[in-house]
């Protein structure tokens, strides 16, 4: 095993984390279009936001730049990431102005004899959309796969490694990509 910089550690650390969300983004969109009207399909969709934008609004260190974002998908990118600003990581009171769009999380009450239920107006995904957010989950995942990928093959080779649990290891200084896992300290 090499020793690497914490800015090749974290570079890793930064792909990584981003592959997993978009991996949890994709699967959730999947779960989606199988099951269409499920009783929890606004908790889903929420997550669906909150993974997307995760790995683009981390700490600058280990920020994903928006270049990776295909150029195809730059409107949907954009738009993902202000509804996950707006209306699932946080709630305006004034929606998406800039969108043309003030007609979210606006509240309403329905009145069924005794009982008030409360509820509040969101864009959610359909359709192709739905379809959209996943190809674009699926493309950036095998994006931020292949770069984790390529600086994990130069840390590391296959004799490295044993049937073990290994972190990242983001101490300061040039250290060993990984260490060993010691649940015990």
């Amino acid at each position: 095993m090499k020793k690497l910089t914490l800015e090749m550690r974290l570079e890793f650390w930064k792909y990584q984390i981003a592959a997993l969300s978009f991996d949890h983004a994709k699967e959730v969109t999947d779960f989606l279009i199988s099951n269409e009207g499920h009783p929890l399909s606004y908790q889903l969709i929420t997550s669906i936001y909150i993974l997307y934008g995760r790995p683009f609004k981390q700490r600058k260190i280990v920020r994903l730049s928006e270049n990776i974002v295909p150029h195809d998908y730059l409107e949907e990118h954009s738009f993902l990431l202000s509804l996950r600003d707006k209306t699932f990581a946080h709630i305006d009171i004034d929606g998406l102005p800039e969108k043309g769009i003030s007609k979210l999380n606006k509240i309403s009450l329905k009145q069924r004899g005794n009982n008030i239920h409360a509820a509040t107006a969101s864009l959610l995904p359909q359709g192709c959309n739905i379809e959209n957010i996943k190809n674009l989950c699926a493309i950036l995942l095998d994006k931020c796969n292949m770069k984790a990928g390529e600086i994990l093959r130069e840390a590391i080779n296959d004799t490295d490694l044993h049937d073990l649990t290994y972190e990242v290891d983001l101490r300061d200084g040039e250290r060993y990509h990984l260490r060993l896992v010691d649940y015990n300290s």
